[in-house]
């Protein structure tokens, strides 16, 4: 009966100790929370946001970073931005290249900064391997574009966001 007892204490001392939360936490999100600079302008969200715009439009590309409203940071500048074309080699570190990078540095303030530009900015920095164009049968189809951002805060701390992908369309 003794060895009952123990064995029941012992699971119940294991059971209780399980429950209590952990001060190292495995998953958590390694970026600050406010500086966690999130896109708003986005048309679909297949696991980065991503925007569109069209060639029959005028191919305006505009693209909206907001912090959070609790955050005590505000946007200071978009030191970098680097674009390419979906798959190429380009990524958060290798963006920062100067063959990488499509603007110079533009001035912002505010909890909100927006990154506008045209599809034809773009084809002067960066060629498309093939424009989107609508097929005989009526099948639209598309390219992207990618875009990184170098983001400095009032506090003078650098950002890298995830990438912004655009959809251009016919």
């Amino acid at each position: 009966m003794k060895k009952l007892s123990y064995i029941a204490s012992f699971l119940l001392l294991f059971v209780a100790a399980a429950c209590t939360k952990d001060d190292i936490v495995s998953i958590r999100d390694a970026q600050a929370t406010d500086n966690a600079i999130t896109f708003t302008n986005f048309k679909y969200f297949e696991r980065i946001p991503i925007g569109e715009t069209s060639i029959a439009g005028g191919g305006n590309i505009s693209i909206t970073m907001t912090l959070p409203d609790a955050s005590p940071r505000s946007f200071k500048e978009i030191t970098q931005v680097g674009a390419s074309t979906i798959n190429a080699s380009l990524n958060q570190n290798t963006f920062k290249t100067a063959a990488n990078t499509l603007a110079s540095k533009i001035s912002v303030s505010g909890k909100t900064a927006t990154f506008t530009t045209t599809i034809a900015n773009y084809l002067a920095f960066r060629k498309l391997a093939a424009m989107p164009s609508t097929t005989t049968g009526g099948v639209v189809t598309f390219t992207d574009m990618q875009f990184f951002f170098l983001v400095t805060l009032d506090d003078n701390t650098t950002v890298v966001p995830i990438e912004y992908r655009v959809r251009i369309r016919a």
